[in-house]
């Protein structure tokens, strides 16, 4: 019997991802996590799109497909509504104001430019 492996080649035998995705991955979170908490509150990570990134950041390590999925899932219309706001408001629209914190100048750029994970 015939089986096709569409699994990642990586040295280690038994995972399917590669490390450096993953090192790639909760390096960014590295980073994420502490400047929200600083600039937003612990609070902030009650949203759906922040309990994703936790949540898949589990899932990538534990090489989980039904967290990975219940994140996808439960995300996937908000984070297509903030990208659509994103680019109304790009092309001078504004539809639900969701992204107007892109554009406040006020923020710091790097504050910004970590949100871009929505897309």
């Amino acid at each position: 019997m015939k089986t096709n492996n569409l699994a990642v080649p990586n040295n280690r035998p038994g995972t399917r991802l590669p490390l450096t995705l993953k090192l790639a991955y909760t390096a960014f979170m590295a980073v994420l996590v502490p400047v929200y908490w600083t600039k937003y509150g612990p609070t902030n990570f009650l949203y759906f799109c922040d309990l994703a990134l936790l949540i898949t950041l589990a899932a990538v390590w534990l090489e989980n497909a039904l967290l990975v999925g219940m994140a996808a899932v439960g995300i996937i219309l908000p984070q297509t509504l903030w990208c659509v706001d994103f680019v109304a408001h790009l092309a001078g629209c504004k539809l639900t104001g969701m992204t107007d914190y892109m554009f406040d100048a006020h923020r710091p750029l790097f504050l910004r430019g970590l949100c871009f994970f929505h897309g």
